[in-house]
């Protein structure tokens, strides 16, 4: 028996699920637009998910690609030329010092729970068998595996899969006393893990705690050797103007993990950086990596993306004209009737809205742009401003102009 067959220029047998939104077929990138196949040129204003920084359309990245993907498989225990420049690329110009140790996962679902397995793992070389607790934040978002979902705070996407899920305990956002109230609750001697998001991504659209409550985080977890992880999915590899976002704050990490911009959205890649007295520990223990842990083709991309990175000077570029960025949000929104909030720093924006971000997504569509949904729990609605680093003062106003008739369409 056949399936009913379909045009070959009909999109919709690309959806999983039947009754998916008719997305354009993208065929071509150019800087900050994804071009379709009917020509239109989409103003990408979330570089997709929050994953590209070099911008599209970068023929470089593809061609290092190519070179790599020649060799085919390697184990992924054994080194490459391209598996070693990428280690050398992250210890040498864009790791904090002391984060010597690196394996590589193909995104950051894979890096954010390699690293929960991780804690477990180094409390375990420890002796200490009944740490096993991972403390997350509310909100939050870490991944779609089901130990992410776990540990996030996300309740649209943890819906209908609590039955699965480690009752991992939760800290607020913002709120340092309750830091040290659930990690006196849950009794340190059970807790293997702190992971946080620097600055909240997809489920806070950018809040952003207190130096006050970052310090109180750090000092907790150095007090009872809780391994403190900074999920730089979203905020790594420049988005917020730094290297990482952890930068900004007084939180000192012992594992780093990334995934996204490290590819510049040209890959699937993450990584997992520990810091050499955490990789120390470990030592011995047998820890597990993945079948495409180092995929040749990635690092080599990944080096390449990277490289660009230095040598434009991206992440200097994401803060300054970030900056610009921010203020002509602010400038332009801050009294609008749909928005409640602007918030966050570099090429990393979020809009807490007073309507549907669905209708403000949609209206920013019908106009030939794209912004990223975004929200949960106290953050209802939002929508992600996060563009290619690239972007030019004159595809801000762009940017602006198009938002502006999108929020002024879906607030009605």
């Amino acid at each position: 028996m056949h399936n009913d067959p379909v045009m070959p220029n009909d999109p919709a047998r690309y959806a999983f699920l039947p009754g998916a939104p008719a997305y354009p077929i993208i065929v071509a990138g150019d800087g900050v637009f994804l071009i379709a196949d009917d020509g239109r040129r989409i103003l990408d204003a979330a570089a997709g998910a929050i994953v590209g920084n070099i911008g599209w359309g970068r023929k470089e990245v593809a061609q290092a690609a190519a070179v790599a993907m020649e060799t085919g498989y390697v184990v992924p225990l054994w080194p490459t030329p391209h598996r070693l420049a990428l280690h050398d690329e992250l210890v040498q110009h864009w790791l904090p010092a002391g984060f010597n140790h690196v394996f590589f996962t193909s995104g950051g679902s894979e890096s954010t729970d390699s690293a929960i397995r991780l804690a477990r793992a180094y409390q375990m070389a420890k002796g200490r068998t009944d740490r096993w607790k991972v403390i997350g934040r509310h909100p939050s978002y870490h991944g779609m595996t089901i130990g992410t979902m776990a540990v996030a705070s996300h309740d649209a996407r943890q819906k209908g899969y609590e039955p699965l899920l480690l009752p991992f305990p939760k800290v607020p956002w913002d709120d340092p006393e309750q830091v040290l109230k659930v990690i006196e609750q849950e009794d340190p001697a059970t807790i293997a893990g702190f992971i946080a998001e620097p600055i909240t991504g997809a489920a806070g659209a950018c809040l952003t705690a207190s130096d006050e409550y970052w310090q109180v985080v750090t000092d907790a977890c150095r007090e009872h050797d809780i391994l403190l992880i900074a999920d730089e999915v979203m905020t790594g590899y420049g988005r917020t103007g730094l290297n990482f976002g952890h930068q900004h704050f007084p939180l000192v990490p012992d594992v780093i993990v990334g995934g996204k911009g490290l590819g510049g959205g040209y890959v699937p890649l993450g990584a997992v950086a520990a810091s050499d007295q955490v990789a120390q520990a470990l030592t011995g223990s047998g820890f597990m990596y993945f079948t495409f842990t180092g995929n040749d083709g990635a690092c080599a991309a990944a080096v390449k993306v990277l490289q660009i990175m230095r040598e434009e000077q991206l992440v200097q570029r994401a803060a300054t004209v970030g900056a610009h960025l921010g203020q002509r949000l602010r400038d332009e929104f801050g009294q609008h009737p749909a928005v409640a909030d602007i918030r966050g720093r570099g090429m990393f924006y979020g809009l807490e809205l007073n309507c549907s971000r669905d209708a403000v997504v949609q209206a920013a569509m019908d106009r030939d742009m794209w912004v990223y949904p975004a929200g949960s729990g106290p953050v209802g609605q939002a929508v992600m401003v996060a563009p290619p680093f690239v972007i030019s003062e004159t595809e801000i106003e762009l940017l602006i102009s198009t938002l502006r008739a999108s929020l002024d369409a879906a607030y009605q």
